[in-house]
């Protein structure tokens, strides 16, 4: 594994101003604006799915509720009882590569 880290926003515009020969501060208030789009899809009342085009798709899934069960302890081989786990109001956030990101992985 490399000691490389990631782009900060600052940097990330700098690198598309680069490539693209637009203002950093334009290339900022589009990543804000992006930023507020995916949030907005996300939110109550929205879709419950964005897809950054080409890149990721973001989705809400729902999560079911689990009942109380009977489970073992590996270590031991002790009976447990393990605790019943309530859905949840929204679900969860699941975040999926397309193609052309998981041909670059």
């Amino acid at each position: 594994m490399t000691d490389v880290k990631p782009k900060t926003k600052a940097q990330m515009a700098k690198a598309i101003e680069e490539r693209t020969g637009i203002r950093s501060s334009d290339v900022n208030m589009v990543l804000d604006a992006l930023a507020d789009v995916v949030l907005e899809d996300l939110s109550d009342g929205g879709p419950n799915s964005v897809t950054v085009a080409g890149l990721i798709k973001v989705d809400i899934v729902g999560q079911t509720a689990r009942p109380e069960r009977e489970g073992r302890n590996p270590a031991t081989g002790e009976t447990i009882t393990i605790a019943a786990r309530p859905a949840l109001d929204r679900g969860k956030v699941r975040v999926r590569a397309l193609k052309r990101l998981r041909d670059v992985l």
